[in-house]
Order: C-alpha cells, then structure tokens, then sequence
C-alpha cells in the first residue's frame, strides 16, 4: 500500500514536471488584470517557476518547463513597473497558462536609475491593533518623498502577525510604491512545512525584481521555528538562473533576514567548488534584520556592506531607536542611508529660550537653537524674526541645520530694545508643503538679573546625535561621543570648553560610541561599534594609540568602557581586555565567557572586581588585576542586561527585565529579588541615597524604593517617549534610560519625553523641567555649580545652578 501511494505521487510529480507553462508579461493600462488588444508587451523580463528562469520574447512571452517542487510562476518586476501583488501566480492544478499585468510606477526613479527605498524588519506584530502609527508613518513618508519600494526583511512574525501585517502593508494600499517581503526565522511556522503560510499570504520566498540600474533579489532565512521545505540548494541553483540573465552594467543587492554564512568573499554556494561570486557579479551591499540593531559594516576584502535595520514599531534589542531605514541607490549602485524615527508628528521648539531663558554669546547675540522633526517629511528650510509690540523688529533671516533634529542661528540684541518684551517667531518648511511655527516672547533684560532654578549659560551642538554617552567633565574641559548608524562620517569624540561651550577639538571615528565613554592620566578613552578603542590627548585630541578588538560583524560593540588610573578596562566577552592607559599594551585578555546580543550597559569597577554583562546570557565578574573569572550568574531573568550596576559597600545594585537586584560582588548570589509592575529593561544605574533607591523604567518613569523595605516610596510618571529605545517598548511607555544624579535633595535626570527633570528626593515632587523637544537619552554630569546635559539632537547644555538648588 505505501509503495503505491509512493508510486502515484512520483507520477503526479513527473507529469507535472512535464508541463509546459505559457503566458504574457504586458502593460495593464486599463487595470482590468486581462490582456486587451493594443496593451504593450514587454520584452525581456524574466520568468521563473522558482528553478528555471526565461526571459520574455519580442512578443512579451514566455515557456517554462517547470519542476517537480514548484510552488509559483513570478517575474522579475520591470524597472519602473509595479504590481497589485500579482508578481506571481500560485500553480493551479490543470491551469498552465499565466499572464502578467503590470503597470507604471515610476515614483522615485530619476532619469539616471538613481532612486529610493525604505527597509524595515522584525515588526514582530501580534495582530492590527497598535500598529497603524508607525504603518502610517511609512506610507506618508514614501507618499511624500517619492520612495521607489518598501523592503521588509522578515519576522513579521507568527501566525498572528504573517495574518494581520499583510492587511496593513502592501502594495494595492501604495499608490506610487510597492511592497517585498522576505521571511524570516519566526515566519516559519507550524504547518504541511515551514514556509506554508508565508506562502499563501505573501508568495515565493526568494525572487527578483529590478528598479533603476539595480538588481534586487530577496533570499530566505533558510531555517527558523520550523523546517521550511526549501533548502539552500534550491536558492542557489535559481538565484544561479537569475543572474544569468542580469547584464553587467547593472549592480545587484540582496535582501534576507539575516547575513550570509560567507560575510568573507560573499559566495553563495554548495561548497568550495560550486558557488556564486556575487561581488564579481556586481554584489554593493547585503540588508539584513533579525539581531534587531542598526549597524553598517563595510567589508574590506569585497568593498561590500552589510547593513541591519531595526524595528519601526518598538525599540531594538540593543536598545536601537525605533525607526524605518531610507536608502538611496545611485546609477552605481552606491548606497547612502538616512534614518527616519517613527511617531514623530510636526514639532517645532526653541530650546534656547525655554523656561524664559535668555543664554548671551560672548558677542553679545542670543544662540537661536530649534530642535524640529516630522517622521513623514523632512524641513526643507527655517527661518526667524522678532517683534516687540506687535511690529516687526528685525528681518527674516534662515537658521542653518547642525543635525537631524537642530537649526541653528544668532540673533543680534540692540541695545535700545532692552526693557521691551521682544517675542521670536521660527517658521518651518517641510517637504510636503506643510508650514509649521512657534513663537517664544522674554523681556529682554540682562542675563544676570534673573532668579532661575538653573540658567542655561550655553548650548552647543555637535553636528551628530548623541545616544547613551553622558557628557564628562575634566581638567575644565567637557568631553562627549557622538552616533552615526548610517556610517556617513559623523561618529566623534568632541572637546568642548566646560564654561562657554567653544568646541576644542573633534576627533573623527570609524563608527558610533554608543554608551560610555572613559577619561584617566590626561587620556580620553572611547570604543566604537566596529570594536576600535581609541586612546586620545585630552589636551590637544591627538590619537596617541587605537587597537582593533577582534569582535567579528556582529553584534555590534555598543557597551560603555570604563578607565581607572593608569589601566583602561574595554571590550566585552572574549574582547574584554585590561589595557595599559598610556600604550595599549595587553595585560589580560578574557577567555572565561562569550558576549551575548548588543548591550548597552558600562563595565562595572570596584574592590578590584570588574563587572561585565553579556544581553541574554548573564552577569559576570573578572579579577581587574589579573583577569580570572571570579564568579558568572546566568539567572533566567537577571541575563536580561541593559544598565551597569551600582555600588554600595560589598552589593550591588541592578535592574534586569522586570525586578531590581541586590547581588553579594564576592560570589554574584542574589541577595534580594524585587518584582516591579513594569519592565526596568533601560540603561538606567540605580541611584542609592541615604534613604532610597531611585532609577528609570521602562513604562513608568522614574521610581523611588524604600531604601530598607524595598518599598516603592513615589512614582514619577514621565510623558510617553518621543522615540522608543527600550526593547519591544511601544507607545505610550514613559520611558527613561538615563540614571539619576543627585545634587542635594534634588535629582537630576533626562527622559526619552524630552525633558530634562528636578524632583525632591524625599517625595518626588516636580521642582523643575526643561523641554528639549527630543529624546534624553544620556545621564547629566554635575562639575561645581554646573549641571551639563546632552539631547539625541547633538546638543550639548551648560546649566548654571543657583545656591539653592546646590543645597
């Protein structure tokens, strides 16, 4: 009986493998799906039946063979073409012949084949509800900027997400821009075989399309949370068939989940023998997800980048802004990226005058510093100019953009207008046509007369983003690191003067300094996401050594470095590594644990233990002077690392998932475990006062324990993040990442809202805020009576406190 069953389906392959498979490939002018006479054929555009690849005739058709695994017949979209999702054709059973309508869409495409499109991945949905924002977000922006394509590259994810995000996103919803998916590891899921649902939601797994002077071909994630039916094999014997026919003139880029298993030479193959040379093929860059981070990476040896996008929808695992990735392809097939943060609506602040605050240059003008966004456009200019009683006083003049988020101008202040209240009016343009303004008015008078909290003395930019790196001060000067996940050469370490703000130096690096950055012996120490410590004069910025850690592609080395001495504590896992301060020399190297996912989190220094974390694996303690490992706790919720523990006597005090910690530094045992009602997963060190434990969430805020009971004592609840950083988090979380400093009985502390917070220690009453207008993301640093704070703008802040505040 099993024999014939056997024998039949063996039949019922051969004939079927014997089936010739016909149809058309032509412009659908009328959109009516059917071939009408007088509707343009085209020529040469492949077919596939997911194996065998021909191009269309001079008539527009074509004749495959087909194959015994078939699953569908699909195109290669034509450049300037698109489809309602009709790029392919599930086998019928008896049905062999197949037409392809397809229609203009030239939206994005330059007369030179240079164009745009957008990249997503791991939107990890768990149904419609609560993803409208962000999906909005994406079709406004590509209906504005004239994107060419939307590209997610897998873990939609699920069964609930694979049958609910189709509904939100694809291309009969897109006027002038379509859709690709590709599948990802948690795409494949229970059924006949992995791939099943995918399929019958979004289609083939792997297939081309072309758009400008570029060819793009989506491959699979070739396993995941089931067996999928299709093997390496067979992508590479088609994806083979597909160049075949791709000219040389035309550069190619591959979409999958993940990266390739050769990151090296970027050949795609079955062994050493077989295989595909895709940089000798024209291969410029490989897009990816799945580790949930934004990381660019240019290989040497191929010249080739790998480039990972994070989620729109929430925050990454290394705590990545949740935000959609816009690439720009040239004629070359040269790429360039930019980032666009999601669930930004039209906003527009004056930083430097808030709270009535009135910062005077040296020159005697008043720094005009505007941090605006909007998720679905970008400012195309801004201007400003001043009235007093209703007339205008001073002309328009334009603000120069520093940053992604900050313009920048300085208004001069005649003498005869003080004593009058003068109101600034800034007006924005955005892409789209839409015009936004905002207005501050102050009694000009001189600085020095106003009873403030904290007056800002000065505001500087830094032409980058800065993320995680609070802001130190040494010798009189400021240090701080800037971010740039798009590799376009912002990355630097800056010196500023502490007192005014006047930029010393700027330090160029390969990539982002994501977290903490470390200064010891006139030195200032920082390491980049690519695993590049640099060693630079305080005094003059000049490199005085670097050393590469051997950290590979991925995950990036997004952890903070930590410095004491005469010794500089860098790496993480196998990298970590004791290094002399003043050379670089080796003195231990760590051999006892691997790093786990990106981690934001500082290495940890006292009593000659250092503290290292490893993001889904656990908490580990190294002898500093010699390196052994002393003790690791893998805990199934303490491996869960984002911040650095805090000190206090022989404890220490973290935050993991959703508990606070107090751990024995000798042996790593818990001593206390608290649950909390919310997720503390921020790079948030618990501040340990006299009476409380004070530290960020997820969702909630800012919370305040009982120093004794453990006790929740208050709860400051923060407005809902302007961008989300914290894992999975999603609106409306009100999130902080920073930790809180303490200056009296106030705490200081910036939170992803974009504000800048003063609360009473004691009862957690608001004494004071500022709003920046952007995320807070990095811990303020306090050095004599000034409180210095940095913003995801770049901006740097010099706060002087008044003697009250200090107390």
């Amino acid at each position: 009986m099993k024999y014939c069953m056997a024998i039949g389906l063996l039949g019922s392959m051969t004939l079927q493998a014997m089936a010739q498979y016909t149809g058309k490939v032509f412009v659908d002018e009328n959109r009516n799906g059917l071939l009408d006479e007088g509707e343009k054929r085209l020529h040469r555009v492949s077919v596939s039946d997911g194996l065998n690849v021909v191009q269309t005739d001079s008539n527009g058709a074509y004749q495959l063979p087909g194959h015994s695994r078939m699953h569908f017949l699909f195109i290669t979209t034509p450049s300037g073409y698109k489809t309602d999702n009709a790029y392919y054709y599930r086998i019928e059973n008896g049905r062999t012949e197949y037409d392809f309508p397809v229609y203009p869409c030239y939206g994005g495409i330059q007369a030179d084949g240079s164009h745009r499109f957008i990249h997503i991945s791991d939107t990890e949905i768990r149904g419609k509800e609560g993803n409208q924002a962000w999906v909005d977000n994406l079709r406004d922006y590509s209906a504005n900027e004239k994107i060419a394509f939307i590209v997610h590259t897998g873990d939609i994810c699920y069964e609930s997400g694979l049958n609910s995000h189709i509904g939100l996103l694809n291309t009969a919803l897109m006027e002038d821009t379509q859709i690709f998916y590709g599948i990802g590891n948690h795409d494949l899921v229970k059924g006949a075989y992995g791939e099943e649902l995918f399929e019958k939601l979004y289609g083939p797994v792997f297939y081309s399309f072309d758009v400008g002077n570029t060819h793009y071909i989506m491959t699979p994630m070739l396993h995941g949370d089931y067996l999928p039916e299709y093997t390496k094999e067979d992508v590479y014997r088609w994806m083979k068939n597909d160049l075949a026919y791709v000219g040389k003139e035309k550069s190619i880029i591959v979409f999958n989940h993940s990266l390739p298993e050769d990151t090296v030479a970027f050949k795609y193959g079955m062994s050493d023998t077989e295989y595909i040379d895709l940089p000798a093929m024209g291969l410029k860059a490989w897009l990816y997800g799945h580790w949930h981070v934004n990381h660019v990476h240019k290989h040497k040896v191929t010249g080739v980048y790998t480039i990972c996008t994070s989620t729109p929808a929430c925050g990454g695992i290394d705590h990545a802004p949740s935000a959609f990735r816009v690439l720009t392809v040239d004629t070359e097939g040269n790429v360039a990226s930019e980032f666009r943060y999601s669930y930004l609506s039209p906003s527009l602040h004056i930083v430097s005058l808030e709270n009535g605050q009135l910062p005077t240059l040296p020159s005697g003008k008043i720094p005009l510093s505007v941090n605006a966004y909007s998720t679905v456009s970008p400012i195309r200019t801004m201007r400003y100019w001043c009235e007093s009683e209703g007339k205008k006083v001073l002309s328009s003049n334009l603000l120069k953009r520093q940053s992604d988020f900050n313009w920048y101008a300085e208004i001069p202040l005649l003498s005869q207008w003080e004593h009058r209240q003068l109101t600034v009016i800034v007006e924005a343009f955005f892409n789209n046509g839409e015009v936004r303004r905002c207005r501050r008015s102050f009694f000009y008078e001189k600085p020095e007369r106003k009873q403030l909290p904290l007056r800002l003395s000065w505001i500087k930019n830094v032409g980058a983003s800065i993320f995680m790196s609070a802001p130190l001060v040494y010798r009189k000067r400021l240090f701080t690191a800037s971010v740039d996940d798009n590799e376009s050469g912002k990355a630097a370490v800056v010196c500023m003067d502490a007192q005014n703000g006047t930029v010393c130096w700027r330090y160029s690096l390969r990539g982002s300094v994501r977290s903490s950055i470390a200064i010891a012996d006139g030195l200032v120490f920082a390491q980049d996401v690519h695993g590049y410590i640099y060693a630079i004069q305080a005094e003059t910025g000049t490199l005085v050594w670097e050393k590469k850690l051997n950290i590979g592609v991925l995950p990036p080395l997004n952890d903070g470095l930590v410095a004491a001495s005469d010794v500089v504590y860098a790496g993480t896992g196998k990298s970590l590594c004791a290094l002399k301060a003043a050379t670089g020399g080796l003195i231990w190297k760590n051999e006892a644990w691997s790093r786990g996912e990106g981690c934001v989190a500082t290495l940890s220094l006292g009593r000659n233990i250092l503290i290292g974390h490893a993001n889904w694996k656990g908490l580990y303690a190294n002898n500093a002077v010699n390196g052994e490992l002393l003790w690791e706790n893998k805990d199934a919720e303490l491996k869960y690392r984002s911040a650095s523990v805090a000190w206090e006597g022989e404890n220490l005090y973290l935050l993991s998932s959703r508990s606070f910690f107090i751990l024995n530094s000798k042996n790593g045992e818990v001593i206390v475990r608290k649950k909390m009602n919310c997720s503390v997963d921020v790079n948030s060190t618990p501040l340990i006062t006299e009476s409380e434990i004070i530290f960020g969430t997820a969702a909630n805020g800012v919370i305040a324990l009982d120093k004794q009971t453990l006790e929740e004592k208050w709860n400051f609840k923060t407005n809902p993040a302007l961008i989300y950083t914290s894992p999975y988090s999603k609106p409306s979380s009100s999130t902080v990442e920073t930790s809180p400093v303490l200056v009296g009985d106030t705490i200081f502390f910036g939170a992803s809202d974009g504000i800048l917070y003063a609360l009473n220690r004691i009862n957690g009453k608001l004494l004071w805020k500022y709003k920046t207008g952007v995320p807070i993301f990095s811990t303020v640093s306090v050095a004599g009576n000034t409180l210095y704070v940095t913003d995801f703008a770049g901006n740097v802040y010099g706060f002087i406190m008044n003697n009250k505040t200090q107390d």
